[in-house]
């Protein structure tokens, strides 16, 4: 904040509801530190206070399902991985003896080189 300026709690919640999208309140004026002649105090029971506390729930309400997806993403890419070790570790295993998988082709040991044993 600028020295000078003073925020008050209208104020900002003009700002949020200006950042939101949301139509500010009727009689506010756009400088913050002016109040309106004929405001009243802010009660619960107030418009104000509903649409704060509705864009306030909206809010949270997309923040709970931000995070579910990005959980979810973060499950779909642990999986992958864990699925991407285990045909890795086949392949190894494949490969650790007398059969190989080179280029999609099995291929087996035998005495004087190696012969193709079909797909892997």
């Amino acid at each position: 904040m600028r020295s000078g300026t003073r925020a008050t709690l209208p104020g900002l919640l003009m700002a949020c509801l200006a950042a939101c999208g949301q139509q500010a309140l009727p009689g506010a004026t756009a400088d913050p530190t002016v109040a309106p002649a004929s405001a009243a105090p802010a009660s619960p029971s107030t418009p104000a206070a509903s649409a704060a506390d509705a864009g306030l729930a909206i809010a949270v309400a997309r923040e709970r399902v931000d995070r579910a997806a990005r959980e979810q993403t973060l499950r779909v890419q642990q999986q992958l991985r864990e699925q991407e070790r285990v045909r890795e570790a086949a392949v190894r295993a494949l490969n650790s003896g007398n059969e190989r998988c080179i280029a999609g082709q099995k291929v087996r040991r035998v005495g004087n080189g190696w012969v193709q044993a079909g797909t892997c």
